[in-house]
């Protein structure tokens, strides 16, 4: 900086001259040329060559020069300082621009500048002081030299008493204006000098360098202006700040400014007081959200320099909170092996489907267990945009609009339950995909991502998202290849009414329904009255009803439903606004029995297993598992349902892996009937299937052969094996049947071609006394099986079973009966052991000479 001094001033003064003070310590002394009195042994010139306070204990010191004018008018001040510390209340310094004392420390009348002050706000701040009274004439901004700092400072005033203050923070000379202030009250200078204020650990922080004082210099100004920034300060208008001051004709001038998108020239141009700042009001108002361009040429700097001709862009941006459904996901990649043609990596898209823009910074993608957070990044209208992991936005940065997260959610190939939500952590849309989304079997096992049809239809859900039909196996960025209008014109259906306990029923409807359920109407048969009722869930497809009183068990009730809307306003269709329900009761073994099992399908057919209910129970299936059955237990099981699904009694249940593909081949089948799971493996020569509730109890198991089938067959194939009788053993090979030829070779959902029709005998007429008993209890320890008919000479089989179903003990083996009498079981086996402790089957089956059957299933206890 020291030849800055000699190019500013184009001479080399080292001495007092008359107004004057030149001074950068080049010479290694401030004893002369200019001479500096007051606290001279406090103060050196360092090795830097600028002037250092150097004490050793606590103080105020001073040093002054002389610098005498009668007349301040037009003065220029220049001088670089230093603190090493940050300035307090009782560590500052202060640069006297002009003194009538030499002694810096006694009262005068001045003016001074001060570095430092109480507390954090420290600013660069011009006084005039009147004796020991001081008064601020302009201050630079707040806590600018709050902590250590080494800048330079500029100071003029105009012949009418006008201040102002430049600072270079940076300590260069790049001068910009900090402030100005009008005091005129003193006009006259004797001395020039600096004084600082220390406690003992800043004795030797104070620099001091490159001081000018003299008459103002004008330099010439041959730089041209440009524009630092552009900003929208309103819908309508836009702030322009240039590097300097500007002349005002040249910078009001409308038609030196023009903006883009048929924006055009602005109604205004106002110059701002800082003679820096334009501020451009525009008759059109900007889209929000867009980015606009201006056009600036022919503004003038006030030494005439002509701007260059440049041009802007900026920002129109105003927040508006998001809607429900304003920006929705659009499409779905969540298995991208095996590659069909785009990048192996998962991804999602949105789309803004509003009328307004949204900075996404701070929205969130989850999928329940993790939680992605966007960054800043606008969404316009009808604009797409890709969301991946941070390390993929290279991969898809071609496809368009592309923001990268970290932590973005790993999407379960088969299905899953995504949300989005603004920083308020109010969803704005979520989506439970789930396999049948795809509605392609083959495009389902991967590389296909799933597209949603109709961006305005936002009730739909499995109906409204299907697979890709790009070639490429998606569409991110841009519109969906499945894009169509498939507005929803359908009302509800309730698909199920299940009592979760006595007073809680739970409704399943097939789509989203309307939030407001003020005017539902949900009227039970026989009456019992809804105390409560609300949605289970966020997907809007379930309602809780609470009940004033209890259900009653075995008692069959119906419930309608009145006044229900979907999310489009479409009411509930009349076919399908009520259904019925009951309790449901624990399952017992063989309340649930095999009834029916096709396992050799024709070529391109499935297999089915179907269940009947021959219980007077209404029976939970959730949770339930169906699989093979080897060495007395379920292996390799497959739940049948994750969901409630009530059996009624007397009802029928097929279990098949593609109920379409079923209904077609067997035409008289009960479609309703047909329930969609994945079968255990059923070889076609021999196999079982067995039914287990969700506590492991096995209800019934059917070991199954090829030669069970009838040897008039031509050909199995297709043919299912039908059970004859309910009561009959299911293991029994004489108890199945193949299907008849004039049913199709198969009755799914339907009774049987093979059933026979079992006589009707009192349930009474066989008693177990006592149902519990112990062996090891005396007057105890045995149980009587009564049977009382009204006739005598039929015969009977009597065994025992245990809680699987396996044959343990024989009691009767075709012995005929009176017409009264008993069995006695001591709860051994066959071979002699004891029986464990547990419930076992008394099987009591007796028939006539014209072969009707009937079969008693009662309940014993072998207890402690």
């Amino acid at each position: 900086m020291k030849q800055f001094l000699s190019i500013i001033f184009c001479i080399s003064l080292t001495s007092v001259c008359f107004g004057q003070v030149t001074e950068d310590f080049a010479d290694g002394d401030f004893s002369n040329n200019p001479t500096w009195t007051g606290s001279t042994s406090h103060f050196i010139v360092d090795a830097s060559k600028q002037l250092q306070l150097s004490n050793s204990a606590a103080g105020q010191s001073y040093l002054s020069t002389a610098f005498s004018s009668t007349n301040l008018a037009n003065y220029e001040w220049q001088i670089f300082v230093k603190e090493s510390f940050s300035p307090s209340a009782t560590n500052y310094g202060r640069v006297y621009l002009a003194s009538d004392q030499a002694d810096l420390t006694l009262p005068l009348n001045g003016y001074y500048l001060q570095f430092g002050e109480t507390l954090s706000n420290d600013a660069v701040e011009l006084f005039r002081q009147n004796g020991s009274a001081s008064v601020s004439v302009c201050r630079g901004t707040n806590a600018a030299i709050a902590n250590s700092f080494g800048v330079r400072v500029k100071v003029t005033r105009d012949n009418m008493g006008l201040w102002k203050l430049y600072v270079d923070y940076a300590g260069g000379s790049n001068f910009l204006l900090e402030a100005s202030g009008t005091d005129a009250t003193l006009n006259f200078s004797s001395f020039f000098g600096v004084r600082c204020t220390y406690t003992t650990s800043n004795a030797n922080k104070f620099f001091y360098d490159d001081i000018h004082v003299g008459p103002q210099q004008a330099p010439v100004d041959i730089t041209l202006p440009t524009v630092v920034n552009v900003q929208a300060t309103s819908a309508s208008s836009i702030s322009i700040l240039f590097s300097e001051p500007v002349e005002r004709s040249s910078a009001e001038l409308i038609s030196n400014y023009k903006a883009d998108n048929s924006i055009g020239n602005p109604l205004s141009a106002s110059l701002q007081a800082d003679g820096r700042t334009v501020v451009l009001s525009f008759s059109k108002h900007f889209t929000n959200g867009t980015q606009n361009g201006v056009e600036i040429s022919n503004v003038k700097d006030l030494a005439g320099n002509l701007i260059a001709p440049t041009s802007f862009s900026f920002l129109f941006f105003q927040a508006v909170a998001a809607k429900t459904k304003d920006v929705i996901l659009t499409e779905i990649f969540a298995d991208p092996s095996p590659q069909i043609g785009l990048p192996a990596q998962e991804y999602v898209e949105i789309y803004n489907r509003s009328a307004s823009p949204f900075d996404l910074a701070g929205w969130k993608l989850s999928d329940g267990t993790s939680n992605a957070t966007f960054g800043s990044h606008i969404i316009l209208p009808t604009q797409y945009v890709v969301i991946c992991s941070s390390s993929n936005t290279g991969l898809f940065s071609s496809y368009g609009n592309v923001v990268g997260v970290s932590n973005f959610p790993t999407l379960n190939n088969g299905g899953d339950d995504l949300t989005l939500k603004d920083p308020d952590g109010k969803t704005v849309d979520s989506v439970n995909y789930s396999f049948a989304w795809y509605h392609d079997v083959d495009k389902q096992e991967g590389g296909w991502a799933l597209e949603l049809i109709d961006v305005d239809n936002t009730c739909g859900d499995e109906d409204n998202w299907t697979s890709s039909e790009d070639p490429s196996g998606g569409t991110p960025g841009k519109q969906n290849s499945v894009f169509a209008s498939k507005p929803d014109l359908v009302g509800p259906q309730l698909l199920s009414a299940v009592a979760a306990s006595p007073t809680i029923v739970n409704l399943s409807f097939n789509e989203k329904l309307e939030k407001d359920l003020s005017a539902v109407e949900l009227i039970i048969s026989p009456e019992i009255a809804v105390s409560k009722k609300y949605f289970t869930d966020q997907s809007l497809k379930r309602i809780t009803m609470e009940l004033s009183s209890a259900l009653s068990l075995k008692e069959l009730y119906t419930v309608n439903v009145k006044n229900l809307t979907d999310c489009a306003g479409n009411f509930i269709q009349t076919d399908f606004d009520r259904l019925s329900f009951a309790l449901p009761e624990t399952a017992d073994s063989l309340d649930i029995v095999v009834n029916e099992i096709l396992f050799n399908p024709r070529t391109g057919g499935v297999d089915f297993v179907e269940v009947y209910n021959r219980s007077s129970k209404y029976i939970n299936l959730k949770n339930w598992t169906l699989g093979n059955y080897e060495s007395g237990a379920i292996t390799k099981p497959s739940v049948v349902t994750t969901y409630d699904y009530i059996l009624k009694p007397t009802d029928y249940l097929v279990f098949t892996s593609d109920p379409e593909s079923l209904s077609l081949v067997y035409s008289q089948s009960n479609r309703q009937a047909l329930f969609r799971m994945q079968l255990p493996g059923l070889p076609d020569d021999t196999g079982s299937i067995a039914l287990a509730s969700d506590d492991g109890l096995v209800l019934d198991h059917f070991v199954y052969s090829e030669k069970m089938h009838s040897p008039f067959l031509k050909d199995n194939e297709g043919v299912s094996l039908e059970r004859i009788f309910f009561s009959g053993l299911t293991n029994d090979a004489n108890n199945w049947k193949s299907a008849n030829a004039s049913a199709g070779f198969a009755t799914p959902g339907f009774v049987n071609s093979n059933s026979r029709t079992e006589s009707s005998i009192n349930e009474n007429s066989v008693r177990v006394d006592p149902e519990i008993f112990s062996p090891a209890e005396p007057g105890r320890d045995f149980s009587k099986i009564n049977y009382r008919f009204d006739q005598s000479g039929m015969a009977a089989n009597v065994k025992i079973l245990d809680s699987q179903g396996r044959l343990i003990k024989t009691l009767a083996n075709n012995e005929t009966l009176a017409n009264e009498g008993f069995f006695r079981w001591d709860g051994d086996r066959d071979d002699g052991t004891r029986s464990r402790m547990g419930y076992y089957v008394v099987w009591f089956e007796i028939f006539d000479t014209s072969g009707t059957t009937t079969i008693f299933r009662k309940r014993a206890v072998i207890g402690r």
